[in-house]
């Protein structure tokens, strides 16, 4: 995963958002643990401020 976030482009940065969510699905699914789940939740948190930051809510909020 990028550290930068700013650096996504926005296709970029969205399908980085769907990945960590099916992500998330699969770790709560096949029983990861709860630091995958924390950390994978953490990612997801972080994508959807970036994509608030840029004003591209109602992007995320279509998928």
């Amino acid at each position: 995963m990028c550290s930068d976030l700013t650096k996504l482009g926005d296709d970029e940065l969205l399908a980085q958002l769907d990945e960590h969510r099916a992500l998330l699905g699969e770790s709560i699914a096949n029983d990861y643990g709860c630091e995958t789940v924390r950390g994978v939740t953490s990612r997801i948190t972080a994508f959807e401020a970036e994509l608030d930051r840029r004003g591209s809510a109602t992007s995320r909020d279509a998928t």
